[in-house]
């Protein structure tokens, strides 16, 4: 493979996991109204945890950095967070 190949395919990638924030953005606005029914408060900290505890493991068995995975995972979080604020009210809309 040459580089240009392979920076092909990195690039590839990145279009894909910015396709997937997006979707997973997408289901923020989904989980705003739900919690917005149930009166469950935006920011989870159980869900939270759980979530990077996830993502931390499943770093592990993939033999990736496990602490810079949670990193980027507490960084979607917040992204997902503002979101809902958005979608709720709290916040605004882009």
């Amino acid at each position: 493979m040459t580089l240009e190949t392979v920076r092909e395919e990195i690039g590839r990638i990145d279009f894909a996991l910015i396709d997937l924030i997006a979707e997973r953005q997408k289901l923020a606005a989904v989980v705003a109204g739900e919690k917005h029914h149930t009166d469950v408060p935006i920011k989870d900290q159980d869900q939270r945890t759980h979530v990077l505890n996830r993502a931390f493991e499943y770093a592990v068995t993939c033999n990736i950095d496990p602490v810079e995975v949670r990193k980027i995972f507490e960084i979607l979080i917040a992204m997902n967070e503002e979101r809902q604020r958005e979608y709720s009210g709290e916040g605004n809309l882009p």
